[in-house]
């Protein structure tokens, strides 16, 4: 199996980290391109109510902006084939049309991530992609 482009969603913690580095391990064994992926969500229903939804997606936006090039310095320097890409939208939605869209063949995610008490309770992002994903998906357990 020729592996191409891995795809690593990230959420900016040690755990997402530690998937990117697995898939920048992959990548150099099979000469593939590694796109790091950040998706910031549309704001909880009622935010709007106590603050205005417009900046406060735009303050998310930057924030996210900053630390995915912060992720994509580290990995550049590990693996020169890798960049970056941020996008709004539902996490697995988005995923799911730019694994088509950009021709990716697996996708490396950590098992754990900031959210893992609410992915307990209404089952996660991580088990929504594991479940809608067009492509293998690797799931990487870190502690």
């Amino acid at each position: 199996m020729k592996i191409e482009r891995i795809l690593v969603p990230t959420d900016f913690s040690e755990h997402s980290l530690a998937a990117l580095k697995y898939a920048i391990e992959l990548a150099r064994e099979h000469e593939s391109e590694v796109v790091l992926v950040h998706v910031v969500e549309p704001l909880p229903y009622g935010v709007g109510r106590w603050y205005e939804p417009t900046k406060l997606l735009e303050h998310y936006g930057e924030t996210a902006s900053v630390e995915l090039k912060r992720f994509e310095n580290e990995a550049m320097q590990l693996y020169p084939k890798s960049r970056s890409e941020l996008h709004f939208g539902v996490v697995h939605e988005v995923i799911g049309e730019l694994v088509g869209k950009l021709k990716v063949d697996l996708i490396v995610m950590s098992m754990r991530g900031r959210t893992h008490l609410v992915d307990l309770l209404i089952g996660g992002t991580a088990e929504k992609l594991l479940r809608y994903a067009p492509c293998p998906v690797l799931r990487i357990r870190t502690v």
